[in-house]
């Protein structure tokens, strides 16, 4: 690697002062430069050949080098010790994604080493970088960042691991032997998407940061985050966030008192009608309470497609434990989210819970339209606002867990069968027909399939295949799944189980998602409350009829459903032919 006058100038000017340990660096500037130089002529496949590695700095320091939405850095893990993390800017905020570490066993005598953020797996770090970068592939499907210009480091790793008392043993002690192997190789390094000597990427002053004001303004970056760094608790430099690290052994004993807390085995619904606290209902109700009927339908007509959506997601968030999780709460569940949780064996219960939740949801919606038995105008106009909520759930709210459930209440075969209210919607709300026969529908049969687009945020992943898949009883009011009746079953099945697995590693970018979403809403308290499954429950079966086994109950509300769609338009007399 040949460095220029201006790199030579830069370098020999170099003193870097670490104020928060009263640790002044100051080496003569050609050792520094001829060390930087043999880090960078490394093999290739070692992270240490290329500049956007870091070695092991801190989140907080890294988090003020990117500073631009595109901007990278590689950096040890400082919580998994051997492991990496990609920091990155996306949408103004800076991101940290975890470079999972995987040993694939080939056969009895060979295995090797794969690097993946989500699905794809590497033989290297550096494979996986020129991979996202050259591709110009979003690095994380939830939150859709995209990397493509690398933050260059412009000391030598030694220096940076003197600074935070950090050795090359933090970092190497996961590394495997074939990583450990030095050669003399001259690296490739990553400019704009395209591999490049170190030669020519001498000469790129808008990657490589070869210029003095570049790499000045490189040394200041380092001096601001070191700054911010003294009023950051130890906690906040370890490497939790959107990478889903484990918490370091400190934090853990802050949060429940040892460095390991077994998780709770819930055994009990979250649910519990009987106990409910409702500001609608009275103390004891009948099933399907006319009172409560009409109140639940002001609540809804008293608010656009907007809010309802925005009250759904809320309630989900809930229920799903993405929002609004307390400390306790995760060490009881052994971990930070109900995305997480669903997909371990002691989550069953959160996993029967929302399957309770989905279809009691899509009988209230059922109910919202076959309890308009005034005109058919009226049940039109139903059904173009429970369209229109579920476009917003789709498109703009993300919660894809309540955008099935409204159209599950669609598809089922009482509504659907409502000829006369189907033609009124296409003659009266004519673009609300058309969204939902050709946006809505296939894109809910490509959810099932496996096959559908991420909508741009996603704040509630989709989670009934999962659910079923691992919680299906033998009877079902949905009866057959996809997968047991398409030709395509198994590739649908494990479509959906690779789906599960990024949505629990992702979790806490659905979090910040429905943070986002739900920024600034004011919430009517009234109209929440129609949304919460106990209310639902309660209305549906009356306060005794909510306790009633989960099969019968359902068995004996579709049979109502039927009574009230024959009731508004009854099936056709059939005619003797003579």
């Amino acid at each position: 690697v040949n460095a220029t006058d201006e790199q030579k100038k830069t370098l020999s000017s170099v003193s870097v002062c670490f104020s928060s340990y009263q640790f002044i660096l100051d080496c003569p500037s050609e050792k520094l430069r001829r060390e930087l130089e043999e880090e960078l002529k490394m093999n290739c496949e070692e992270p240490r050949s290329h500049a956007w590695y870091h070695g092991a700095i801190p989140r907080q320091v890294a988090e003020n080098l990117v500073q631009r939405d595109g901007d990278f850095l590689v950096r040890d893990s400082l919580s998994s010790p051997g492991s990496y993390v990609l920091t990155c800017q996306w949408r103004n905020a800076a991101q940290h994604f975890k470079i999972n570490k995987k040993v694939v066993m080939l056969n009895e005598a060979y295995s090797r080493v794969e690097y993946r953020l989500e699905r794809e797996g590497f033989d290297s770090v550096p494979a996986l970088i020129r991979y996202y970068v050259g591709n110009r592939k979003s690095v994380s499907q939830v939150i859709g960042a995209i990397i493509f210009q690398p933050i260059n480091r412009a000391l030598p790793l030694r220096c940076l691991e003197e600074k935070y008392g950090l050795s090359g043993n933090h970092r190497e002690a996961g590394l495997t032997a074939q990583e450990r192997r030095s050669q003399k190789r001259l690296s490739l390094n990553i400019t704009n998407g395209h591999s490049h000597d170190n030669k020519h990427n001498a000469h790129d002053g808008s990657h490589c940061q070869d210029n003095g004001v570049a790499r000045s303004n490189q040394l200041s970056s380092y001096h601001h985050a070191i700054a911010a760094l003294e009023n950051t608790s130890e906690e906040e430099e370890d490497d939790i966030g959107r990478d889903g690290e484990e918490e370091d052994e400190d934090e853990r004993k802050e949060k429940g008192g040892s460095s390991f807390q077994r998780p709770v085995i819930e055994t009990e619904s979250a649910f519990r009608p009987a106990e409910f606290g409702s500001r609608l209902l009275p103390t004891e109700n009948k099933p399907l309470e006319m009172v409560v009927l009409k109140r639940a339908k002001e609540l809804l007509l008293s608010h656009d497609h907007q809010s309802i959506a925005k009250h759904l997601l809320m309630a989900d968030c809930l229920v799903g434990r993405i929002l609004g999780v307390t400390p306790e709460l995760k060490g009881q569940m052994g971990v930070a989210s109900g995305l997480e949780l669903v997909t371990l064996p002691h989550g069953r219960q959160l996993r029967l819970d929302l399957m309770e939740r989905h279809h009691t949801m899509a009988i209230g919606v059922a109910v919202d339209i076959l309890g308009c038995t005034g005109s058919v105008e009226e049940r039109a106009s139903t059904l173009n606002r429970i369209i229109l909520v579920a476009m917003e759930l789709k498109d703009a709210v993300g919660d894809l867990f309540a955008f099935t459930a409204l159209m599950k209440a669609l598809d089922l075969p009482q509504i659907s069968r409502l000829e006369e209210t189907w033609t009124t919607l296409r003659r009266n709300f004519t673009q609300t027909a058309i969204n939902y026969e050709k946006i809505l529908k296939p894109f809910y049969k490509n959810l099932y399939e496996g096959t559908a687009s991420c909508p741009l945020v996603v704040c509630v992943p989709l989670l009934l295949p999962l659910l079923t898949l691992m919680e299906r009883p033998s009877i079902t009011p949905e009866g057959a799944e996809l997968w047991e009746t398409s030709d395509q079953g198994c590739d649908i099945m494990l479509r959906h189980l690779e789906a599960a697995r990024d949505v629990a590693q992702n979790s806490q970018g659905y979090t910040a998602n429905a943070q986002e979403v739900l920024q600034g809403f004011e919430c009517d308290e009234d109209l929440l409350e129609v949304f919460k499954t106990d209310f639902q429950l309660r209305l549906l079966w009356g306060s005794r009829g909510a306790a009633v086994n989960q099969s019968d109950r359902y068995n004996k509300f579709n049979l109502i459903l039927t009574a009230l769609s024959r009731k508004l338009e009854p099936p056709p007399k059939t005619q003797t032919l003579i």
